[in-house]
């Protein structure tokens, strides 16, 4: 939506109907933005005013548990409405947000075909591929002429509209191809749609994990996929729209755990479910913290007898810590990529070892020169500190950061929530033990 109508929305007196009506001329996602920045009740009010399909597409954008306040407070009949109009995955994703006893009730008001199909989706879960899927595939059986085929076709795209692609199956409804329009308008008259079909398709088990999913159609560059069941039984699609919504989400989650917040936390969250999700590994953080604090305290006569060296220490940790972290974002994507083996573990060491050690140089060496210029009064021996105390923290910080990630998820922690928090450890003891260590074994050359 652009700045100018979110503006207008704002100053306006709002009025229900007429915010619906510029809504439901806008894309679905600024539709979205409208109701998350409207004033509660406004927003409710919007909501009950838009045609159902139209409100279902725009829930679909809005952050999931503002969607299920809203439609937790919109009226029965409006709120089954809108679950009718939305695509199969679509409705089981915003009614798994809902309180149970408001799922049953709509659930039940449902067509029996619509609440069969959510019932059927429900029973996978949500991160796999059938609980993305949608149940809203075109398939044809192999027996069937062109000519019945193509007004089969006609017949299926009045009711669904759109169809990615067009599968063939046997009397078990296990998939046996998919088609080509061009070929079945070639074909000759009274061939059967297994003669003109393409064979062996590329399909997904419907236990496939999510991200395996989103990496897969990555790699194939098709609109959709088809989802099988053990028996190789035609259950569902997963379309491009529903991968991109994977990858999204996945990001979001390892940002979101990088910084030790919960994977699940949204902006409308309750303080209590941040609270909880972000208390125990905070407690971890803070007994690291600790950690270092108890190395910096093993050299207080020698910090005492050279107050310079507080200037440096935060330098050499905050360095360690940036150059860990550098390490660590490539890491843990590879991870998220699925890239775990040992061959390119050892690679991935092997150079961050050799990077850690050239940038420790340069910047070890960069920072001695300016130790040695500042702080001319202490003698050469202050630079050599610096600069070896960093050469050596940068090299460990690059294998370090490089390597955690890997041994949390073998260890079975997930790697972007807890990988940060002991990376940043050992920067920061190596880094306070390297400077200051040093320094005790050089008092004597530094005045």
């Amino acid at each position: 939506m652009s700045n100018d109508l979110l503006h207008e929305l704002k100053l306006e007196d709002f009025d229900a109907g007429e915010i619906a009506s510029r809504i439901s001329l806008i894309l679905p996602e600024d539709g979205a933005v409208a109701l998350e920045v409207l004033p509660w009740q406004v927003a409710v009010d919007t909501a009950a005013k838009l045609d159902p399909k139209v409100a279902g597409q725009i829930l679909r954008h809005v952050d999931p548990d503002q969607a299920a306040r809203l439609m937790a407070a919109l009226p029965e009949a409006r709120a089954v409405a809108i679950l009718a109009s939305m695509a199969p995955d679509d409705r089981v994703d915003l009614l798994n947000e809902l309180d149970r006893p408001l799922h049953d009730a709509l659930v039940l008001h449902l067509s029996a075909s619509q609440a069969a199909e959510t019932r059927q989706l429900e029973q996978y879960p949500a991160d796999t591929a059938g609980g993305i899927m949608t149940t809203q595939v075109t398939a044809l059986p192999a027996g069937l002429t062109v000519e019945q085929a193509i007004d089969e076709l006609r017949r299926v795209h009045e009711q669904l509209g759109q169809m990615f692609y067009v599968y063939v199956v046997d009397e078990q409804r296990r998939l046996l191809g998919v088609l080509s329009m061009r070929d079945m308008i070639l074909a000759r008259p009274g061939s059967t749609v297994s003669q003109v079909m393409i064979p062996r398709v590329r399909s997904i088990p419907v236990t496939m994990d999510q991200e395996e999913v989103a990496r897969l159609m990555r790699g194939t560059r098709f609109l959709a996929l088809p989802v099988v069941d053990a028996d190789a039984r035609l259950i569902g699609l997963v379309t491009l729209d529903d991968v991109m919504d994977v990858i999204q989400e996945e990001a979001t989650e390892d940002v979101q755990r990088m910084f030790g917040a919960g994977a699940e936390e949204r902006l409308s969250s309750p303080w209590q479910f941040s609270f909880s999700k972000r208390i125990w590994w905070l407690q971890v953080n803070l007994a690291t913290a600790f950690l270092a604090g108890g190395v910096v305290g093993l050299f207080g006569k020698t910090i005492g007898r050279f107050a310079v060296l507080a200037i440096y220490m935060p330098i050499v940790s905050g360095m360690g810590s940036n150059a860990g972290a550098q390490a660590m974002s490539v890491a843990i994507r590879g991870i998220t990529h699925g890239r775990t083996d040992r061959k390119l573990l050892r690679h991935v060491l092997g150079r961050e070892l050799i990077v850690g050690a050239l940038t420790g140089v340069i910047v070890g060496i960069t920072t001695g020169l300016i130790a040695l210029v500042w702080q001319y009064k202490h003698g050469a021996a202050l630079g050599l500190v610096v600069g070896t105390a960093l050469i050596f923290t940068q090299t460990l910080a690059c294998v370090s950061g490089a390597g955690i990630p890997f041994l949390m998820r073998r260890l079975g922690f997930d790697p972007a929530q807890s990988a940060t928090i002991f990376a940043t450890t050992v920067t920061d003891v190596a880094g306070f033990a390297s400077l200051l260590g040093l320094a005790k074994l050089c008092e004597r050359w530094m005045r």
